[in-house]
């Protein structure tokens, strides 16, 4: 509930106003970089904010993500292959014992925290800067689900800013993408619009009637986010984490989906931890976005979630955004992962179409009940020019 203090605004998380106090003067050291420090803020029902969020980065018991570029502890791979043949096998994580292992790549402005079906993964080993990137390696059984705490670091506790371009309250940016890969290279997830998101700190707020909400989105995106030398004043909004929120059992169905960002927008055309991994960042035909809440300026504390579906029984998984079934009960099933638009052409044994149609992502069936015995040939397209073919025996005995 807002502070009646706060009458001006009117939307559902608590204010702060003002600096917090430092707790943990620096969690890292690294030469070149921010100082990554830990706080806490009161508002005026004497509630306790952990500053810029509660994070377990310092939970011996929650592994650290192994490095993909790190300039902070000279691991800066000049490549994908090189840093992969680096690892020993001791960074998988087992989720489920008889699962497959999944090769996840991410790199965050700044922080991230994974956890796989509830159980922590992998967390950022450089909260703040240097910029880096990460591999999290995990063994599990699809479906699984991903939920991330992703965290905008900031330097003036409790106001969401830092020092920069000559300005002593300069509003930070966050970012966050991520590619998951099987032991065939073949892609099983990448963050996209699919994803859900939720903001839990805001700051600054300079004005406390411009944030807003619809349902449960919590929208700041109209608010100013101009640099100034004295922001000392300035308000945050906070919300508490609900409970269990990393489950795969925990309903995100309430929750926004990720809003998408540009490389240009996160800026990191100039960051090797980002610009030497292309292969799996922006994989051709395969592109992971970069995704955050409504506000990638001002939402600093962020969770995000995404359910890896279930290889269907029987099925020809030829393609990471296609699964087919063989036709069961006169139908074939068709499972797509990717929003968006997808073309289904059925060629007979001479070549020539007897179905053709448009849907979109999820489960659709085709009846073929009356078709003749044969093979026929099932031509899948996204609009984004992935393409399959796959064989299919209709065989009504």
């Amino acid at each position: 509930m807002p502070l009646l203090l706060f009458a001006q605004y009117k939307g559902s998380g608590y204010v702060t106003r003002g600096k917090g106090q430092t707790d943990v003067a620096k969690l890292m050291d690294c030469v070149g970089g921010r100082t990554a420090a830990l706080g806490h803020i009161k508002d005026s029902l004497n509630q306790v904010w952990t500053l810029p969020a509660l994070v377990s980065y310092s939970d011996m018991g929650f592994p650290f993500a192994s490095d993909l570029y790190n300039s902070c502890n000279g691991k800066t791979f000049a490549n994908t292959q090189s840093a992969i043949a680096g690892l020993n096998g001791k960074d998988i994580i087992s989720i489920d014992a008889d699962g497959e292992v999944i090769t996840a790549y991410i790199f965050a402005d700044n922080y991230f925290e994974m956890y796989i079906n509830g159980v922590p993964a992998g967390k950022d080993p450089v909260p703040f800067t240097e910029f880096n990137s990460s591999i999290v390696r995990f063994r599990v059984k699809r479906p699984f689900t991903i939920a991330m705490l992703l965290v905008d670091w900031e330097e003036a506790l409790g106001l969401g800013t830092e020092l920069n371009g000559g300005f002593a309250y300069h509003p930070g940016d966050g970012g966050m993408v991520a590619l998951f890969t099987d032991s065939n290279n073949q892609v099983v997830a990448k963050t996209g619009s699919d994803w859900k998101a939720q903001t839990y700190y805001t700051a600054p707020v300079k004005d406390l009637s411009c944030p807003t909400e619809q349902g449960n989105l919590r929208l700041s995106d109209l608010c100013n986010t101009a640099s100034e030398n004295d922001g000392s004043n300035w308000y945050a909004l906070h919300w508490k984490r609900p409970a269990l929120w990393f489950t795969e059992t925990y309903s995100d169905t309430s929750w926004p989906a990720a809003k998408l960002y540009t490389n240009t927008e996160i800026g990191v055309n100039n960051k090797p931890a980002y610009t030497r991994f292309l292969d799996v960042f922006d994989r051709q035909g395969e592109d992971a976005q970069f995704i955050w809440s409504s506000n990638v300026i001002l939402d600093n504390e962020v969770l995000v979630r995404y359910t890896v579906p279930a290889k269907l029984a029987g099925v020809s998984a030829v393609h990471p955004y296609f699964s087919v079934s063989n036709p069961s009960g006169g139908y074939i099933r068709i499972f797509t992962q990717l929003n968006g638009k997808y073309r289904c052409t059925l060629f007979d044994g001479m070549g020539r179409t007897i179905l053709n149609q448009i849907f979109l992502k999820g489960e659709e069936k085709l009846d073929v009940s009356t078709f003749a015995n044969g093979t026929y040939i099932l031509h899948l397209e996204h609009e984004n020019g992935a393409v399959e073919n796959i064989n299919i025996v209709v065989n009504h005995e």
